[in-house]
């Protein structure tokens, strides 16, 4: 189309978009069990407004604007007190986990250019429920996955498995806390015990359930250790703008330390511009994301977001419940969190279409994702408990 020859008024402009966006999931209707994490109407409103006041921020110079990275090491400090680390732990602010999970990738891949150089097809070892974005990590820099089984029954990581796929090519290996297709964790400090014994890096990725593990932690729940308190483990992602309710295009990867961390950054003088310094992928980047999870973290406080996790705690358990009073259905793997998989079996032995299920409760207005069956594990239903769900179970039910 080119460029509108005339300029539009705001009002029109900003109707238009209201037209496009008119046939979009309702995402704060209470009937989305996925994909979207809300804070209450104050909560939002805080992180609207910081997001805002550094919109036009960029955090492409450090030096020029010195509040983002003074922002994002707070941030950075917050997360690695909620995952157990001590003063040494570092960490960068990225757009998402996907952006968290590659950068693992990236790290492991340069870290082992220079302590492992014989290794010239580098591989990674992850469970089959490791999250895509490692995948797509391992597309990016030329990283090779192998991919190994885990329980049928629990969905975690068979630790035998990666034990012996790990061999002189591997430099990283990867776990989750939680998995995102059925909500377990997977055995880190078994895992951990492996990877430190074969010196080789060892990642988890607590995008979907790192910050919510620590709290039902706090609130009673026998959580599976996962964090930087379980030796071996060398680096860690978390989203915010999942269960830390924040907005969107904010997750965080945490290292044990800056060296470790020093191969994650891109840096290049050799050109007749300026010194081209890149924690993370992104170059330039808007300060928005980074001052409403700042705003958000500091809004909510470990108080407020104990209360949010116990409403969701609660409203799990209900959940889980009513799943398995009906006939047919059942809870797949062994999930810790409100992140959970719900299979079942027909009288007759067949498994139940889930995708049907699925085409069924979206047609009453409830949105799940139906999720495939690979790797010797069925298909399954996702839900993702959000906060704006628990007042609305019984009617899911």
């Amino acid at each position: 189309m080119g460029l509108p020859a005339q300029g539009s008024p705001k009002d029109a402009v900003l109707e238009q978009l209201a037209a496009y966006k008119a046939d979009d999931i309702a995402w704060d209707s209470g009937r989305v069990m996925t994909n979207v994490v809300l804070a209450t109407d104050e909560g939002r409103r805080v992180a609207e407004e910081a997001y805002t006041m550094f919109l036009w921020e960029n955090g492409l110079d450090p030096t020029a604007i010195a509040s983002l990275p003074r922002l994002e090491r707070e941030i950075a400090d917050m997360a690695r007190g909620h995952l157990g680390g001590g003063d040494d732990v570092v960490g960068s602010f990225t757009s998402g986990g996907t952006e968290s999970c590659m950068l693992a990738v990236k790290t492991a891949r340069d870290w082992a250019r220079e302590h492992r150089p014989d290794i010239t097809r580098p591989t990674i070892v992850i469970p089959a429920t490791g999250h895509p974005a490692f995948h797509k990590g391992c597309e990016y820099f030329g990283v090779e996955a192998v991919v190994t089984p885990v329980y049928a029954e629990t969905c975690r990581a068979d630790v035998g498995a990666i034990a012996a796929a790990i061999d002189d090519t591997t430099v990283l290996v990867v776990a989750s806390a939680c998995s995102f297709p059925h909500g377990s964790v997977d055995p880190i400090r078994e895992i951990g015990a492996v990877t430190a014994e074969r010196d080789v890096l060892f990642h988890v990725d607590g995008c979907i359930g790192g910050f919510l593990l620590p709290l039902w932690r706090e609130l009673g729940a026998d959580i599976t250790e996962f964090d930087f308190t379980v030796p071996g483990v060398t680096s860690m992602s978390m989203d915010f703008h999942k269960y830390a309710l924040c907005a969107k295009g904010a997750s965080i990867i945490l290292y044990r330390d800056a060296e470790l961390r020093r191969h994650q950054f891109f840096t290049y003088s050799d050109w007749p511009g300026y010194v081209v310094v890149n924690s993370t992928i992104q170059s330039s980047k808007s300060g928005g994301p980074i001052a409403a999870t700042w705003a958000t973290l500091r809004h909510f406080g470990l108080d407020g977001y104990l209360e949010v996790a116990q409403t969701l705690k609660t409203a799990t358990d209900r959940c889980l419940d009513i799943v398995r009073s009906i006939d047919g259905l059942s809870i797949v793997g062994a999930p810790e969190v409100c992140v959970f998989a719900i299979g079942g079996e027909l009288a007759d032995g067949q498994p139940v279409d889930i995708f049907k299920v699925a085409s069924l409760m979206e047609a009453k207005g409830w949105h799940m994702y139906p999720q495939l069956g690979s790797h010797g594990l069925t298909p399954t239903l996702h839900v993702s408990l959000l906060p704006w769900n628990t007042d609305r179970i019984e009617e899911w039910g």
